[in-house]
């Protein structure tokens, strides 16, 4: 007689399934941290656009009122509004908006020591005008 079995045991699928999980263990910590960085990035691009922005309303306001009022001093962003000193400076922006931060400009640029927080994410600016994450976070 001819004796057909088909089909896995249970040893052969118990070793599928610990070599799964062990994939499993290995891959999220992976998945997760690029999730976290993709989340830090778009924080980042938030940041840049809504001082581009700034820049970019700066420049109407130039060219509308025919003075040239270059970027210059502290202003203060509170739950997405900007002041600068007493006045409000009015930003139309597209995308999260930052909750808090201090951008300082010197000569229509923006200087170091400069913070934007964005998504509880706080950028500090170099004398480049570029941002990093700040330590610690």
């Amino acid at each position: 007689m001819k004796n057909n079995k088909k089909g896995f045991t249970l040893v052969e699928l118990l070793a599928v399934i610990v070599i799964l999980a062990i994939i499993a263990l290995i891959a999220t910590p992976i998945i997760l941290n690029v999730i976290d960085d993709a989340k830090t990035n778009a924080a980042k691009n938030s940041a840049y656009g809504y001082i581009d922005a700034l820049e970019k309303a700066n420049a109407q306001d130039m060219l509308s009122s025919e003075s040239i009022n270059v970027l210059s001093g502290d202003y203060t962003i509170s739950d997405g509004a900007l002041t600068h000193g007493e006045d409000a400076v009015t930003v139309k922006f597209k995308g999260t908006k930052p909750t808090s931060g201090t951008l300082k400009y010197a000569d229509g640029k923006l200087s170091t020591g400069s913070t934007i927080t964005v998504d509880g994410k706080t950028f500090t600016s170099d004398a480049d005008g570029k941002l990093s994450l700040k330590k610690g976070e």
